[in-house]
This record gives structure tokens, sequence and C-alpha cells, in this order.
């Protein structure tokens, strides 16, 4: 599946073809956060960065770019080449205020519940365990 969202986006992918499997690595987010008054919000990002880049570093990027901005990240998630999606961050308590807006009730085993579902985000022990 295709996910390019512009124009811009496309005319980078042109300049960045020649460099082949040097070229920055291209990724399609979606950001969920809350603004500077509270009101949750999201955005689609295409995010170019260094191959050697961890999935820790781009969450932290996207953080800090959002803080910058009043913003606070609650979620981030990438579309994948393959058409799948994974989550890439959880902040603590998205989860449960994303059921309670659903009217879900929450596993009583998170980890489980995450485990199962195969979502492994960059913070699993901080969702998991607390820290």
């Amino acid at each position: 599946m295709d996910y390019t969202f512009s124009d811009a986006e496309k005319l980078i992918d042109s300049l960045c073809e020649p460099f082949g499997d040097y070229a920055p690595k291209k990724r399609c987010l979606i950001a969920d956060y809350k603004d500077a008054n509270g009101t949750d919000a999201n955005q689609y990002l295409t995010v170019y960065h260094s191959r050697n880049s961890t999935d820790e570093s781009l969450v932290e990027s996207v953080r800090q770019d959002l803080a910058g901005q009043g913003c606070t990240l609650t979620a981030l998630g990438e579309f994948t080449a393959d058409g799948k999606q994974r989550a890439l961050y959880l902040a603590p308590g998205y989860l449960e205020e994303f059921a309670a807006e659903m009217g879900l009730t929450m596993p009583e085993d998170i980890a489980a519940a995450l485990t199962a579902a195969g979502v492994h985000p960059v913070n699993w022990e901080e969702l998991t365990h607390g820290s």
C-alpha cells in the first residue's frame, strides 16, 4: 500500500531514489497528542531519517517537536510498507483513556493483552511495569 500523503513527499521520494539503500528511511506516522489546551488531536507525519536511527530516537524526536509547540505526545503509530500498522509509542494512561472514551473494559493483564495483540511499543517497560 502506498502511504504517500503529499506532492512534496513525492518530490523528496524522487530526490532520495538515486541513493538506493543509502537514502534516508521514509516513515509514515500518525501522531496522537494533546494540544496546549489539553484537547485531543492527531496528525499524519512523514519523516525521513537515518537508517541507523532507532525507533526510540524517532519517538523522542517527534515528542520533542510536539513539546516545542506546547503539545504532549500520547501515541505514535506507523504505517508500514507491507500495509500493516504498528504502535511505536503509547503514553501511560493512553489505553485507559481510549477504553473509557469507547466504553470498553480494560483487561486486567495489560502486558498479556498487548502481547496477544502483537503490540510492543518502545516504552514497553513503562506501560507494563509502571516505571
